[in-house]
């Protein structure tokens, strides 16, 4: 809905919240505001459209100060979840009872998925209701790299998508706080999952997760061929409780990941198309004091 059509139409201000991009990757909040330009006949030759910055009022709703907020969009992702977990209970007990193995395993999978992404839910909860400064500290990025591929292959494998590893042996170490940066990476890993597990369009899917260093900087780039996104989604991505997944999704995930590598002092970056898939790619300094200096 674009306020500039519309007062071409109407002659009347109008009004809009738009996230747009800068030149150097940032995400900026405005409101948009527009007014009709007329001449000596009272016709409508032009549009004056202002926007406003209001990036510091959405970092401020961020923190939330708001708390019916947080449980009414909490509630229904959980709703979702807690849905999901019925369905399995279901096919679980019926398959026991009529005795049909693949109708047990088939609800197996279902809990065990849905109780994965209830976990991820309250992670999520706890780091943005108690932020906290990272701890930094010394990290061999391959053994980084090698935990996280452990904890998400069985997902894999669950979701039949072709898991593929690119790691580089000469990454070194890199001064990060590590639970924080491992559970980042997971978020966005997951995230990539689903993209693969709702694209039904496909008869394959793959998720690359790879790892390089490039000058003074570790990065990090995960990949994948599902169900991609528009150019709107992208650059709303990050955005607090901003999800494309309907009841499944809580709009946290990303935005606590984002918030994450900020805190690194790095940066993550978002290439997708809808139908080919979506690539980050996350840089973080090596050193924490080139962070500083960057800063």
């Amino acid at each position: 809905k674009c306020p500039v059509a519309a007062t071409f139409h109407d002659g009347k201000r109008h009004y809009s919240e738009e996230v747009v991009t800068s030149l150097d990757g940032r995400q900026i909040h405005t409101l948009v505001s527009t007014a009709p330009i007329k001449n000596a006949e009272g016709e409508i030759e032009q549009v004056m459209e202002m926007s406003t910055n209001i990036s510091q009022i959405r970092e401020l709703q961020g923190q939330l100060t708001n708390l019916g907020l947080l449980v009414g969009s909490i509630s229904h992702g959980v709703k979702g979840l807690l849905t999901g977990l019925d369905g399995g209970m279901y096919l679980l007990s019926t398959g026991m009872e009529k005795n049909k193995p693949d109708r047990v395993q088939k609800g197996w999978k279902m809990i065990r998925r849905n109780v994965e992404h209830i976990r991820s839910v309250v992670l999520d909860l706890l780091y943005i209701a108690n932020e906290r400064e990272p701890q930094f500290e010394p990290v061999a990025l391959d053994e980084l790299s090698s935990l996280i591929v452990e904890m998400l292959e069985k997902r894999a494998e669950d979701l039949e998508i072709d898991f593929q590893i690119e790691l580089a042996d000469d990454v070194g170490t890199c001064e990060v706080d590590p639970k924080s940066i491992k559970e980042s990476l997971v978020n966005i890993l997951d995230n990539a999952f689903d993209a693969c597990r709702v694209d039904e369009k496909k008869d394959s899917h793959f998720v690359r997760f790879s790892l390089a260093s490039e000058g003074d900087d570790a990065v990090f780039r995960i990949e994948d061929n599902g169900m991609g996104m528009d150019r709107e989604t992208r650059e709303k991505v990050f955005s607090l409780f901003f999800s494309s997944k309907g009841v499944e999704g809580t709009g946290l995930g990303l935005f606590t990941a984002n918030k994450v590598i900020e805190k690194h002092r790095g940066v993550i970056e978002v290439e997708s198309e809808p139908g080919k898939g979506t690539s980050f790619t996350i840089r973080i300094p090596k050193v924490r004091d080139q962070r500083v200096e960057a800063s």
